[in-house]
């Protein structure tokens, strides 16, 4: 299993070094008291749920004023707290070792894509 702190879970590269690593289990923990009832906890949630389907784990989060609970390696949200309330969510999650393909490769395709899409500029600017 591995942790990622507070705003580390936003950060693809570092999760994914997790699996590759051998993480079984995404785990993270996060004081999100700061952004008070604002849309920034909901999306802190919403960034650490893509790292459980880009990496294909369970995730369990823990954070101090909400908003924690359990993710499947697929999206799926599988218990969620509100913000601001004090709750005990207990889950079954599975430690899986299989890994997709963005564990794999990760933002490969990305990078061809923009490398491809510059030297079609270059080609197109230099044919005028």
């Amino acid at each position: 299993a591995s942790t990622a702190i507070c705003y580390e879970v936003i950060y693809p590269n570092l999760i994914r070094r997790f699996v590759r690593d051998g993480s079984e289990l995404l785990t993270t923990i996060t004081n999100d008291a700061w952004y008070g009832r604002s849309s920034a906890a909901y999306q802190h949630w919403d960034q650490a749920s893509m790292r459980a389907i880009e990496e294909g784990r369970y995730l369990a989060r823990a954070a101090n004023t909400g908003i924690s609970g359990f993710v499947d390696p697929y999206g799926r949200v599988l218990a969620q707290t509100a913000l601001f309330e004090q709750h005990v969510v207990v889950q079954d999650v599975r430690f899986i070792k299989d890994r997709t393909i963005y564990s794999r490769i990760g933002d490969l395709v990305a990078w061809l894509s923009l490398v491809l899409t510059a030297a079609a500029l270059f080609v197109t600017g230099r044919l005028r």
